[in-house]
């Protein structure tokens, strides 16, 4: 390693066999003859301890930075990113940093950034870091004023790098990261119901939302009223309440509204019946003959029309789009404890662990358990259906392998409020989701699965062993439910 400064700015490498020449040079006795080293180029106010965070694009100067902090022994990255507008350089951002940054530390947390400006997203994000790296500007007359701008609204360390003079390699090995990109959408991006209508006039198909419900009084009505007002906007078609038997008054106010309203036991007994919110799922497919079907939790407090917009959105105005997600950010109703910030509890310990070791392609989704869905009716029907917790996971994976990851999309619905499980019954859907997920990784629904879920308990010296009996069985959907 060679330094040109005049004050040594304090630093440590790990030393490799292959180190090519890195110039370290302080950022008050910069030059712009400097860059005309080779290699690597540091300008910086030099090492301070504390947190680090980079502000990177992409390409060759991105890299180099990368690989300084790699060798200076950071393992968690931090790393900031203001979102392009073209398209094309967010690829070259996702091939070029995000990949190679995942291979060059343990953990890597990238955070895509929609502030006006670079030193406005320093100005928010400075005061949380004693360091920031960022990748040089194309032109070294313009390193300089760059690091004088920065240091108008950040006191800490500054350091800019240069990467080497050769031509960049670009990693687009791994389609996740784009697929983040391109299939992740925002209710937003759906909200003029004119254009929508008019796209939705040129597909031509019947759409449905449908409305699983249990025991839901206290939120039914105020869904099935949001539903009708997309209707009456000419984006929906039908709108149907399908019920697991509710003991309270969710039929009575749902027939008020004037939709059809059905019992899910009641439809088509000749098949049988079961418990279970994949059992209502299966049956509703049988009251519709649309193209295109929705399902929409009638749990949700705050219920808005961009529920359905945003989810039908994308597979209106893109035709090679056959599934849709929707995803929340959530706070959650515990009945005990009031309101907690977070939800996602069953995803984060359950559902996205064991999908990055078994189903890496669906890494992607935000909230793979989400209930939120719409689907091409001809894609459905291919589909074996759980009666249980585990049909979210199940269609999923059935989406994707049968269509394709980029026949698949999420979309971001804003807030929702809604009521959630004590810790007993998240445990209880956990088991559910995990007799679907291993039955699906040996690609047998048929494989035995163990159905008892027991529990035992220990305090003040004693023992309790509970246990409960939860059955998987897997739904086929007969011929003529297709077209």
């Amino acid at each position: 390693m060679s330094l040109h400064s005049s004050s040594q700015p304090s630093w440590s490498l790990q030393q490799r066999a292959d180190q090519s020449q890195i110039l370290f040079v302080a950022a008050d006795s910069f030059a712009e003859n400097t860059m005309q080293h080779n290699g690597i180029v540091v300008i910086t106010d030099g090492w301070q301890e504390g947190s680090i965070a980079s502000v990177l694009r992409g390409g060759i100067n991105a890299q180099a930075t990368l690989e300084i902090l790699s060798r200076s022994g950071v393992n968690a990255l931090k790393m900031y990113h203001l979102e392009e507008k073209i398209t094309a350089l967010e690829e070259v951002f996702l091939s070029s940093v995000v990949m190679p940054a995942q291979s060059l530390f343990d953990s890597v947390d990238v955070a895509w950034r929609g502030d006006p400006s670079l030193f406005e997203l320093i100005k928010t994000i400075g005061k949380d870091y004693s360091m920031l790296f960022l990748g040089a500007p194309l032109a070294a007359s313009e390193i300089m004023p760059l690091y004088h701008k920065i240091k108008e609204v950040y006191s800490g360390s500054v350091t800019i790098v240069r990467g080497p003079v050769t031509e960049m390699t670009l990693d687009d090995s791994d389609e996740i990261n784009s697929w983040v990109r391109e299939r992740t959408f925002d209710a937003s991006d759906f909200s003029l119901p004119a254009i929508l209508r008019t796209y939705k006039q040129k597909l031509g198909k019947k759409i449905a939302v449908l409305l699983p419900s249990l025991n839901e009084e206290k939120t039914v009505g105020n869904v099935i009223k949001t539903a009708l007002e997309v209707k009456k906007a000419g984006l929906i078609d039908e709108v149907i309440l399908i019920d697991s038997a509710s003991t309270d008054t969710t039929v009575s106010i749902a027939k008020s509204f004037g939709i059809p309203v059905h019992l899910h036991p009641e439809i088509r007994p000749d098949l049988g019946t079961y418990r279970g919110k994949g059992e209502a799922m299966f049956k509703s497919l049988f009251v519709t003959d649309a193209e295109i079907i929705a399902w929409v939790d009638t749990d949700i407090e705050s219920i808005a029309p961009r529920f359905f917009y945003g989810l039908l959105g994308p597979l209106l105005t893109d035709s090679s789009l056959k599934f849709s997600k929707g995803y929340f950010s959530r706070p959650i109703r515990i009945e005990s404890s009031g309101i907690e910030l977070g939800g996602g509890r069953v995803t984060e310990i359950l559902a996205r662990p064991w999908l990055n070791a078994f189903n890496p392609e669906l890494s992607g989704y935000i909230q793979p358990l989400a209930g939120t869905v719409a689907i091409h009716r001809d894609l459905l029907v291919k589909m074996r259906i759980p009666v249980n917790y585990g049909v979210e996971a199940a269609m999923l994976l059935q989406a994707v392998r049968d269509a394709g990851l980029w026949a698949t999309c999420q979309v971001n619905l804003g807030e929702v409020l809604h009521r959630s499980k004590d810790v007993a019954g998240l445990s209880e859907m956990s088991f559910q989701i995990i007799q679907v997920l291993a039955s699906m990784f040996a690609n047998n629904p048929d494989i035995p699965v163990n159905d008892l879920l027991r529990r035992v308990h220990s305090a003040h010296g004693s023992f309790m062993i509970s246990s409960k009996r939860f059955r998987t069985v897997w739904r086929n959907f007969p011929s003529e439910t297709g077209f």
